[in-house]
């Protein structure tokens, strides 16, 4: 029984190191439903991120979950980042989304693909407060079938 009770404490003690361990990254994580899975030029994705930490670097990225009715292997976005002071940044990103052969990156189910792209790898907000994100479809059509999510994802970079 002794055996038992050492081994079992020994167990207990790794299994909480492996669970303390793993801590999680994950600053913020949201995704916005396209209507009708048809992402119109006028509609506009928007993301309020609480930012806490201002001296460590942060990565964004991108989530963009597509069917296969959405006709292009990218997709271009227009990007603003709005400060708790009120100052925009806005910049032009392309989310690769197939291959020159058409087969979609990421992972599926069914016909949804997932995919994650790293927008800005190493960040470093200016101050704590409230941030706001907002994405707008840059392609040259004016409605994008196939489109039936768009995500927003912010970690800690250095974990």
């Amino acid at each position: 029984m002794k055996f038992k009770s050492k081994y079992l404490l020994l167990f207990s003690f790794v299994l909480i190191f492996i669970i303390s361990a793993c801590k999680d990254n994950r600053v913020y994580e949201n995704y916005v439903d396209i209507p009708n899975h048809e992402w119109s030029k006028d509609y506009i994705a928007s993301f309020e991120v609480e930012i806490t930490d201002s001296i460590q670097p942060h990565s964004i990225s991108v989530d963009i979950r597509n069917t296969g009715k959405y006709q292009y292997s990218n997709l271009w976005l227009f990007v603003k980042q709005i400060d708790p002071d009120g100052k925009i940044s806005e910049e032009k990103f392309e989310c690769q989304l197939a291959s020159d052969t058409g087969e979609w990156y990421g992972s599926g189910f069914g016909d949804i693909f997932d995919l994650q792209v790293l927008f800005k790898p190493a960040i470093q907000f200016t101050k704590p407060g409230l941030y706001t994100f907002e994405m707008v479809q840059g392609m040259r059509d004016d409605n994008l079938p196939g489109i039936v999510n768009v995500g927003l994802k912010i970690d800690n970079a250095n974990h």
